[in-house]
């Protein structure tokens, strides 16, 4: 597992970044007034560990609502499937609309996301990930940005993604690290780095592997306290 370090946030990987604002721009327009990316170095090793999957390939994108990911990749060469858990961020969108739970600058309206996905052709389905109803071997690529820290049954998730991953496939996987386990409360959890490779112990991992640095400078998602990102990538054999 490779863990976040400011020092990782290069000329190149900025680059790499206003690269995909520009892509994404040309998807929602000039007038799209919704934050199109709010992961920096997670972003960046998705888009550069991509890079080995064969153009083509399909490539099921996992907790897709208010990013846009898929749209880079779209534009890339791979065959997208955009998947969240449809029905339940529709509600949770109208209610931000009508007052009925907490405004989220950050978060675009349902319909306003879902209709950039549909101009795109890209398609969206409704999708759990601890029951996917997808058959075996379905994808080349599964991609989980920041979503497993949010999902109650982490085990059963990331052995869905595993069973619907093609051999040879690749699963990329960000998410957040605390020097103490936060367990799952309020829809979010922090992993510690003792759980994070117990979570990850079955699976035959291919990232670059470091530790965990939780020097201020590293702290991510202005908490005031010690959260740290970490990207990890399962390659499954042929």
């Amino acid at each position: 597992m490779n863990y976040f370090r400011r020092s990782d946030l290069t000329a190149d990987a900025i680059g790499l970044l206003t690269r995909y604002d520009e892509t994404i721009r040309r998807f929602v327009g000039s007038g799209y007034r919704h934050p199109i990316r709010m992961r920096d170095w997670e972003l960046v090793r998705i888009l550069e560990a991509v890079r080995a999957v064969p153009v083509g390939s399909s490539v099921l994108d996992t907790g897709s609502y208010n990013t846009y990911l898929a749209l880079a990749l779209a534009a890339a060469g791979y065959r997208m499937t955009a998947s969240d858990l449809l029905w339940r961020r529709m509600l949770k969108s109208l209610e931000r609309r009508l007052g009925l739970a907490p405004a989220k600058p950050t978060e675009a309206p349902f319909f306003a996301w879902l209709g950039v996905y549909r101009r795109a052709r890209i398609p969206v389905r409704n999708l759990n990930l601890t029951r996917l109803a997808c058959p075996d071997a379905s994808f080349d690529c599964v991609v989980s940005l920041s979503v497993i820290e949010h999902v109650p049954d982490v085990e059963r998730a990331l052995a869905q993604m595993y069973r619907v991953l093609a051999p040879g496939g690749r699963i990329l996987i960000t998410t957040d690290c605390a020097p103490e386990p936060s367990p799952y409360q309020g829809g979010v959890r922090y992993f510690s780095e003792p759980e994070l490779e117990g979570l990850f112990a079955p699976y035959p991992l291919s990232s670059a592997r470091n530790r965990p640095d939780f020097s201020p400078e590293n702290w991510c998602y202005n908490l005031g306290r010690p959260v740290v990102t970490v990207f990890a990538e399962i390659t499954k054999p042929r």
